[in-house]
């Protein structure tokens, strides 16, 4: 019989230490794309949101409406820790710090558990793995998001099933509904994962709460907090079969993404029941009709890699074959320096690298709004706005309802960006508009970037 490893204090810290310069990393990877214009939207509404809570002020975005509270658009109870950063540094990078250090918490989470499964050499490998895996790449090199702040809470909930410590798990997986709504599925694969694992009690009892919690935020909260008192994303996204083998096998990213998550882990988290828990929400992505679902960019893959990688250091904890241990560990050093080489972290550092050719002008743009003045902007440009403007949605390439005119606009006649632009010039469209209907006039204008002021 085998004896578990020795765990030393000079080990643990050890796996913070990796976990922590790994954070480094994709902080600063983070901070330069911000840098260089690249953040958008969703950076832009998490920083409104944490200037009026640092300020002590109900959670709302400028961006979203007018006097639209944050928990009508999204139930995250989570994005109230925002404050604090805002406070000790008013920038949008401060949030982007923020969110990296909740994901290197996460890491060292599930490392201290490979730490006292596997041994040093091995946990520290697979921390390394972990932190620069794809999902955690694409999520911190995205903007921001919710779920990025919640990872730990995942990661405690991963660790505690492997370690057989039910009842905590469970708790741990009751919380979810503080990150987000949609957690309500993370929850069900957990809940699966504990019944299979013989815990039928708890995973009924997690199974009724996910579902509760889930109609209460759906049909009650966020209509209650919402100005038009609905859910405002509901029957935006179908979920059916077609959408399975679309994902799966004529797009095929969902099959991509779903080996290269696993293949990262190693093929031995498929030995460990937690890895129903990263089906159940792989599973409803590759069901959807939204195609940003299947692949591996944005967010969407950040807890599924949590949650494999505590499947994984079961899987390897229960197989005693060397052979078996060492391939399935050969596989994700494979996959990790795939993921380095093409992942957005390379992206970004090499991006670093070269010179900025419309970064100088973008800023000299920036400036030309007064400290104070409400403006509209391209998403691109909005979260350099944050500090001291109130930014508002350009109309009307965000609802069609938006009938707000900010004295300012700053546009971007090469965007590609906007959640409706459809590939139509809609930024001369708008310019033209706001001149013959809205009183706006150009006042500036270089290198594509156009100011106007009504």
């Amino acid at each position: 019989m085998s004896h578990p490893p020795v765990v030393t204090a000079r080990s643990r810290v050890g796996i913070w230490v990796i976990a922590a310069l790994v954070t480094t990393v994709q902080a600063v990877g983070a901070c330069f794309r911000h840098e260089r214009y690249l953040t958008g939207m969703d950076l832009t509404i998490f920083s409104q949101v944490a200037r009026h809570l640092a300020a002590g002020q109900v959670p709302y975005s400028e961006v979203k409406g007018a006097d639209y509270p944050i928990f009508g658009d999204h139930l995250h109870p989570v994005v109230l820790v925002l404050g604090l950063p805002w406070r000790l540094w008013g920038d949008p990078r401060s949030l982007l710090v923020t969110q990296a250090i909740c994901v290197g918490v996460a890491v060292a989470i599930v490392g201290l558990l490979a730490l006292e499964r596997l041994g040093a050499r091995l946990a520290f490998l697979l921390t390394l793995l972990l932190g620069l895996s794809i999902g955690v790449q694409s999520a911190l090199l995205f903007d921001l998001h919710e779920v990025a702040i919640g990872a730990p809470l995942v990661a405690l909930a991963g660790v505690d099933f492997v370690r057989e410590r039910w009842r905590r798990c469970a708790l741990w997986v009751a919380l979810f509904p503080l990150v987000k709504e949609d957690m309500a599925v993370l929850m069900l694969g957990f809940a699966l994962a504990l019944l299979v694992a013989g815990q039928r009690k708890l995973a009924a009892a997690l199974a009724v709460w996910a579902v509760a919690a889930l109609t209460l935020a759906l049909r009650v909260i966020i209509p209650l907090f919402n100005p038009r008192g609905v859910y405002p994303y509901s029957g935006t996204t179908d979920v059916a079969p077609e959408y399975l083998w679309r994902s799966l096998v004529t797009d095929g990213r969902g099959t991509i993404a779903i080996l290269v998550l696993i293949a990262s882990a190693g093929l031995l988290a498929l030995r460990s029941p937690l890895v129903l828990a990263a089906a159940a929400p792989l599973g409803l992505r590759m069901l959807s009709s939204n195609a940003s679902y299947w692949g591996l960019d944005y967010h969407y893959s950040l807890l599924p890699a949590i949650v494999l990688a505590c499947a994984a250091v079961d899987g390897l904890a229960r197989t005693r074959s060397d052979l078996l241990r060492r391939s399935t560990v050969a596989l994700a050093v494979v996959v990790g320096m795939w993921a380095m080489w093409t992942g957005p972290l390379h992206t970004e550092l090499r991006r670093s690298l070269t010179p900025c050719e419309r970064c100088e002008v973008a800023g000299q743009a920036v400036a030309q709004i007064p400290v104070g003045a409400q403006v509209a902007a391209d998403d691109l440009l909005t979260p350099h706005l944050m500090g001291d403007r109130t930014v508002l949605h350009v109309y009307p390439n965000y609802t069609a309802e938006e009938q707000r005119r900010p004295e300012w606009l700053l546009l971007d006649r090469h965007t590609t960006t906007g959640r409706h632009a459809h590939g139509r010039p809609w930024v001369q469209d708008l310019i033209t508009q706001s001149q013959d209907h809205d009183g706006y006039r150009i006042v500036w204008e270089r290198d594509g970037y156009v100011v106007l002021r009504r």
